[in-house]
């Protein structure tokens, strides 16, 4: 099936992240210097044809944002920038030495040159992406970084390592059709553990890192099930995650900055001082768990119906209780942390260019879902915009 324009997805995603932080200040010049080269590593890794200097893009654009964690500077910043390091080193190590041992070839290499592979791919990409058992990194990073870090990190960076592993799917099929057990074990690991530990936090941004391993490891189910359903459903449901992300996160920061410490399930009533945050909040909330009429719907679906066809009534049984369970997770954020009347008091002046970035945005992920036609067209205006 064809590929979505990546490429120009993750200038529009950088785009906001600019804006925002021109807005919100997330860090000095390192901050800009390292957030722009991770973005570039992105853009230039998509832009080249399948070979290892887009495995080379990538795997630098990784550890620029383990730089951009450290450039936050705290002693929380710092740790998480280690644990980072320390999951993206041998990541690195392990997708090289994987994709090297099966070439270009379409069929497996010969015993055990296969096996070690397929173990030397699933544990880098594990890594990587901070699927469960290797996601120690990723609530670190979210709870000590600036939200825009975290947002780069978890809307570009890992959903184009994420676009990689849906290339791996085409180009190498075997490591998936005949190890499929092994994937789905670790996706659905990752989406029920994701979606547990989630709710189990108090803290709205790790609350927000927890989900993100829940999506992916949905967003895993679809690879591993193949065929023109699951994969166009991994596809449309990796782009949803990355708008929907820079929102969620972008909201949370706004209201940090606001009234100065954490956002916690027992801060109540953020939109009625931050109303277009609160609102923008709820629309990526509800975009991003696949409510209609969000793009993430459109992805969605699709992985519940390659689930079903893949796995049947058990596997689709599986995956509605995990969406049950982000519901109740972004339900329960949105009641007590968003709706009723205000608790704490708001200082400073609104940052108005970060609450018009995250607002169009939320708008642009609702018009996907109603016109998805309009998405070639709105990418592309977006682009001109760079440029």
């Amino acid at each position: 099936m064809s590929e979505l324009p990546w490429a120009e997805v993750f200038a529009v995603l950088a785009l906001a992240v600019a804006l925002y932080a021109l807005s919100l200040p997330q860090g000095g010049v390192s901050w800009w210097g390292l957030a722009a080269l991770s973005a570039a590593l992105v853009l230039a890794a998509r832009a080249v044809e399948p070979s290892w200097g887009k495995v080379v893009c990538l795997d630098l654009a990784e550890l620029a944002a383990v730089a951009l964690v450290w450039t936050a500077g705290t002693g929380d910043a710092v740790r998480a920038a280690r644990r980072y390091l320390w999951a993206i080193a041998p990541a690195i190590v392990c997708t090289l030495a994987g994709q090297a041992l099966i070439g270009h070839a379409v069929t497996p290499p010969a015993a055990p040159v296969d096996k070690i592979a397929l173990c030397l791919l699933l544990v880098g990409f594990a890594l990587k992406l901070g699927l469960i058992p290797f996601y120690f990194w990723l609530p670190a990073v979210a709870a000590a970084a600036p939200p825009m870090t975290t947002a780069l990190i978890v809307s570009i960076v890992d959903i184009a390592t994420f676009a990689e592993l849906w290339e791996l799917r085409q180009a190498a099929p075997w490591v998936f059709t005949e190890h499929a057990a092994i994937w789905m074990a670790v996706a659905l690991l990752s989406m029920g553990g994701g979606a547990l530990l989630a709710l189990a936090q108090r803290e709205l941004k790790r609350m927000l890192a927890f989900s993100t391993i829940a999506d992916l490891g949905l967003l895993l189910t679809g690879v591993v099930a193949g065929g023109p359903v699951g994969l166009a459903g991994a596809q449309i449901g990796a782009l949803s995650h990355a708008l929907s992300k820079v929102i969620l996160f972008g909201a949370v920061g706004l209201a940090e900055r606001r009234i100065g410490e954490p956002v916690t399930l027992d801060t109540r009533g953020l939109a009625a001082r931050m109303p277009l945050a609160g609102a923008a909040f709820v629309i990526g909330a509800l975009g991003f768990i696949g409510v209609p009429p969000g793009l993430g719907f459109a992805g969605y679906w699709r992985l519940y119906v390659s689930g079903a066809q893949y796995g049947g009534p058990a596997l689709l049984g599986l995956l509605f209780l995990v969406a049950a369970l982000d519901l109740l997770c972004y339900v329960r954020a949105i009641h007590r942390v968003w709706l009723g009347p205000a608790w704490v008091a708001v200082n400073g002046a609104p940052a108005s260019l970060a609450q018009a970035t995250l607002t169009v945005l939320a708008v642009g992920i609702v018009l996907l879902g109603l016109y998805p036609g309009m998405f070639t067209t709105a990418v592309g205006f977006a682009v001109a915009v760079v440029k």
